[in-house]
């Protein structure tokens, strides 16, 4: 007997067929708009490897066949709901007609998905094959049609340049159609990269020093750039594919090769010396992600080295306002970095040196700049940092850096000849640079990539994603909100909890020997260590998308590892949450202790405050009152504006969070948050203010002990 299909099944199944006969066409027939429809978002042609929606418009995704994994089951599953990329287990039973039925865990919860973790260089191996069947088939499509290809979602015209006005701008032009930047470069044939150098990196009429610099990072390290372009030889129909890290997203882009140009046809932007034509793809590239070349203007060299690497940056603060600074210890922490050949940036534009005194240094102020190198001659007296100026503008001299010295440097890195890249002693170097910008990326790593969302309220169930570590490993966890363009900027808090757990069941005891907090204000939270052999549990969470219309809670979890672990994702009631960050509050935080009552508070540098508070009398209810004198900039958990107040009666042996408070990013203003509480044991209940829902197992439910 078969079972009766709904509509949208039906009406899901059709369209599927229909793509598949599409499919089978195109061998026949093949036409650029079938390829790019099929292929990649038809709205902005953008393709990407980690989400079913399209990030940039929303346009459903659609895959060929021809990528699933080689076995019936699989093909089977694809035909009839989804693609499910050969990384990934489907956590399901079988249906009739393939119906996919989902395995409930303990909590009467669909379990979601389990998948393994994928070496960096597999990846990129994966999207390199899935961009070779695309490259052949627009090249086969305009060599029928004998026409170069033009890519109409980002046309070579004004709207492309966007906003803002560049006098050089004249005219678009192919790239065959360019002026040589010397005559040397004449007699070269046109290359994707041949020996790319950080001197090839040399930024155009555009204000976006921040890539640049980045990319003159990745030119030190020709491998990286195999993982960037995936279209690696110069070809006559001008169909580029360039591979670019979006909110975490590894996304393949098709770019056509028109540039803006000057009257007298040189490239107006980021220029392409020796005819190596990486740079201004890479560029063009990022320019169609955010919608033109003018919203590239401005931004932080770690957006540019997680866009072309995919992994998070440590930030060093050069001038903390409350931290003490160690100086000894950031230089050991460069030199090491340095050794294992990092990418390592650097910023100027400290708030105690003025723009005279950088005009006086021939420093570019509030400028990204690359460290290629630090060396320490003899001792501690003697350190050297080797900076390059994207530009080629600086003219940095410095007398305790003589041409005796200089000889023994360029022993170590000969880079300083190169225009651009000037020896400073580490002194002067903490006197001009605010931050030291350090990259995570490893090739020899594994990582894993999901897109979610934040949840809308205190009772809606939140995703969890369960990781099986074999072995000791060094993991890096990034929680990246997706920002709509470069601009907005995440007045959010957002946090997330790691503990330990005994197995995968959903009665296990979180957080018995590891439990970690990490928040921050912003878009991108993330926390560098390592974890051992064991089970964990990890939560992302922000409480700033709650009793607020906000559409845009998509979020990407990234999780880089030394060693392949298993991940599996699941849906929980928002009291697990609650389970997990009280038992990393305990471990965690300010502890208060009183006759039977026990107040935890978190620090407020984690963008957020939480309040606990812990009812040890076996027979009376705790009365517990807060009072919030001041708020500024704070979104609070139970409440939608102020005053913040709560009553609660806790249960004997019950612990509960009174509330949760996250910081509002706002520019040049403070966060601020002053309560008094008070409370009482009695035999009597009492109604929570403002209530909870504990039949939906709300966020803040009283909690066994």
């Amino acid at each position: 007997m078969e079972m009766e299909q709904s509509p949208i099944s039906k009406a899901l199944a059709l369209s599927i067929r229909s793509l598949v006969a599409g499919l089978l066409k195109i061998n026949v027939d093949p036409s650029l708009p079938s390829i790019v429809d099929q292929w990649w978002c038809p709205i902005c042609s953008i393709q990407t490897e980690d989400a079913p929606l399209c990030p940039m418009c929303q346009q459903i995704l659609l895959e060929s066949a021809e990528d699933l994994p080689n076995d019936d089951q699989s093909k089977s599953n694809v035909f009839c709901y989804e693609y499910t990329p050969n990384d990934k287990i489907i956590n399901v039973e079988g249906g009739a007609h393939g119906q996919r039925k989902h395995v409930l865990d303990n909590d009467d919860t669909p379990g979601l998905q389990t998948l393994m973790s994928l070496t960096v260089r597999d990846r990129r191996h994966k999207h390199e094959s899935n961009a070779e069947i695309i490259f052949e088939r627009i090249i086969k499509h305009c060599r029928r049609n004998k026409q170069n290809f033009v890519d109409n979602q980002f046309p070579p015209s004004t709207r492309s340049l966007g906003a803002d006005s560049f006098n050089q701008y004249s005219q678009w032009l192919r790239i065959s159609e360019v002026t040589p930047l010397s005559h040397d470069d004449r007699k070269l044939p046109w290359t994707i990269f041949s020996s790319p150098k950080p001197t090839d990196i040399q930024q155009g009429a555009l204000g976006n020093c921040w890539l640049i610099a980045a990319l003159a990072l990745i030119s030190e390290q020709p491998r990286l750039l195999e993982h960037i372009l995936l279209t690696k030889k110069y070809n006559n129909e001008g169909v580029y594919l360039v591979r670019i890290c979006h909110n975490g997203l590894w996304k393949t882009i098709i770019i056509d090769d028109y540039f803006p140009c000057t009257k007298h046809k040189y490239l107006v932007f980021t220029q392409a010396k020796h005819r190596q034509l990486y740079a201004p793809l890479i560029e063009k590239a990022c320019a169609k992600l955010y919608g033109s070349y003018t919203a590239l203007r401005g931004g932080d060299m770690r957006e540019g080295l997680q866009l072309l690497t995919g992994v998070p940056c440590e930030y060093i603060d050069l001038q903390p306002s409350k931290n003490i600074f160690d100086s000894n210890l950031i230089w050991t922490k460069l030199l090491t970095s340095c050794e294992a050949k990092s990418l390592i940036g650097t910023a100027s534009g400290r708030n105690d040196v003025s723009s005279e005194e950088y005009a006086r240094v021939h420093i570019h102020k509030n400028h990204a700049f690359s460290i290629l190198s630090a060396c320490e001659l003899g001792d501690a007296t003697k350190r050297l940092v080797l900076v390059r100026d994207p530009h080629s503008h600086s003219n940095y001299r410095e007398e305790a850096v003589t041409e005796s010295i200089l000889k023994r440097l360029r022993s170590v890195n000969p880079a300083d000849s190169s225009v651009g890249a000037f020896w400073m002693s580490w002194l002067r170097f903490l006197r001009y640079f605010s931050s030291i910008i350090i990259s995570t990326y490893n090739s020899d790593d594994f990582d894993i990539r999901e897109q979610c969302k934040f949840t809308r309220s205190s009772t809606e169930h939140v995703m969890t994603y369960y990781l099986h570590v074999p072995k000791r490993t060094s993991i890096t966890i990034s929680v990246i909100h997706h920002r709509q363009d470069r601009k907005t900027r995440s007045s959010h808090s957002q946090t997330f909890v790691l503990c330990d757990i005994d197995d995968l069941k959903s009665n296990s005891i979180v957080g018995k020997r590891k439990s970690i907090l990490i928040g921050k204000q912003g878009g991108h939270t993330y926390w560098n260590g390592s974890l051992s052999a064991g089970y964990y549990v990890l939560i992302p969470f922000s409480t700033s998308f709650w009793k607020n219309d906000n559409s845009n809670r998509d979020f990407t979890v990234v999780i880089n590892s030394s060693v392949q672990l298993e991940l599996t994702m699941k849906t929980k009631p928002a009291t697990f949450l609650s389970d997990c960050l009280i038992s990393a509050a305990m471990k965690n935080s300010k502890k208060q202790m009183n006759k039977d009552v026990i107040v935890y508070t978190t620090s407020g540098e984690l963008g957020l405050k939480m309040l606990i508070v812990e009812n040890q009398s076996d027979t009376h209810n705790l009365m517990f009152d807060v009072n919030v004198q001041h708020a500024k900039n704070v979104r609070h958990s139970r409440h939608s504006g102020f005053p913040f107040n709560t009553h609660d009666c806790i249960p004997p042996r019950h612990r509960q969070i009174v509330f949760l408070t996250e910081w509002i990013n706002r520019h040049s203003e403070s966060a601020s948050l002053n309560y008094a509480y008070s409370y009482s044991h009695d035999k009597r209940m009492s109604d929570p203010k403002p209530p909870i829902d504990t039949s939906k197992r709300d966020f803040h439910s009283p909690r066994a002990i």
